[in-house]
């Protein structure tokens, strides 16, 4: 199983070490770790255990104006396996949208220039996020990921048209959760991938505790499995996050 997003560092976990080691015992064979800031694309390291990937790149709440296109690139390492966390946040004001877009593009055209994936982040921006990223891909295979995926199918279907997977966290297996089933239902597993987002979003039968780590995400392969009527979510996924990480 491949955590395709989980925040795994010393801002959350006293002994990231120690996590990763038990997800690992657990079954986890490998944890994507992005990055929502230019102090954690500076201070991630490259791996921390084998089987553990980081991403550089800042979250769209966490935009400024001192951020540039060569203070992101400064952050890049040899070992990095994609840019992101980055993207559209309109959920909780106040925003600059523009600051944000700007920055959003930014990342994006890093992203092409390093031929690296880019893990996206939008809340309540899903047209404007497909619209800004139809302007730089216009189709292939395993250019990205939207995280924690939500909002309009027909948009979403159309963003895995340029190229992007969808990918499901424990949002996805809560009961008051029909409209992110409904999208899981519809799309096609070849272009999911799943996801913790660790130590947030709990999944049942464990909601409510804290942290979230990424031995947890067999409750959301098993409520895919459920839910498409399959029993391959964990093969499929796997091989998918391999097939756009790279690893």
């Amino acid at each position: 199983m491949i955590d395709t997003h989980a925040h795994i560092t010393k801002e959350f976990f006293k002994n990231p070490q120690d996590i990763i080691r038990k997800s690992k015992d657990g079954g986890i064979s490998k944890i994507i770790v992005p990055a929502t800031t230019i102090m954690d694309s500076k201070t991630n390291p490259s791996e921390i255990i084998d089987g553990v990937y980081y991403a550089v790149g800042v979250h769209p709440t966490e935009t400024n104006n001192t951020i540039n296109k060569d203070l992101i690139k400064s952050t890049i390492k040899k070992e990095t396996i994609a840019i992101g966390e980055c993207g559209l946040d309109y959920y909780r004001p106040p925003y600059d949208i523009n600051l944000q877009k700007k920055i959003f593009k930014m990342q994006i055209e890093i992203a092409k220039d390093y031929n690296l994936p880019l893990i996206v982040h939008t809340r309540e921006a899903l047209k404007d996020t497909y619209k800004i990223l139809s302007g730089y891909y216009k189709g292939g295979r395993n250019n990205g990921v939207i995280h924690s995926a939500s909002g309009d199918i027909s948009i979403l279907k159309e963003i895995i048209k340029l190229g992007f997977y969808v990918s499901f966290n424990g949002i996805s297996t809560f009961k008051n959760s029909a409209l992110i089933k409904d999208l899981i239902y519809n799309i096609d597993i070849k272009n999911i991938l799943v996801e913790t987002d660790s130590p947030f979003l709990t999944p049942e039968p464990k909601r409510g505790e804290y942290p979230n780590t990424s031995l947890n995400l067999i409750y959301i392969i098993d409520n895919i499995n459920n839910l498409k009527r399959i029993n391959n979510t964990k093969e499929i996924t796997t091989k998918n996050a391999q097939e756009l990480f790279r690893i």
